[in-house]
């Protein structure tokens, strides 16, 4: 993916012989698109949610490591009261 932010527009349509379908494009163009059944659409959304759980636990898990490198330091790092 470029530099430049892409903007991604999902839509329900109906193909001419009655079928849902569920259309992701990218870009104003619409040159770079899918469409996808209901099912896909759903199997997508998972493994998208399940992505963006993993990319957050790891965030959360190098914010921990740096607490607990903190924790065993003798000096306080919050000024005393008053």
């Amino acid at each position: 993916m470029s530099s430049q932010e892409r903007q991604v527009h999902v839509a329900l349509m109906t193909t001419e012989d009655g079928q849902e379908r569920i259309s992701i494009t990218l870009g104003r163009a619409g040159v770079d698109s899918l469409l996808l059944t209901p099912s896909q659409a759903r199997a997508l959304a998972t493994d998208l949610i399940a992505a963006v759980n993993r990319a957050e636990v790891k965030a959360n898990l190098k914010v921990s490591h740096n607490l607990w490198r903190h924790a065993g330091e003798t000096r306080s790092r919050l000024l005393p009261a008053g």
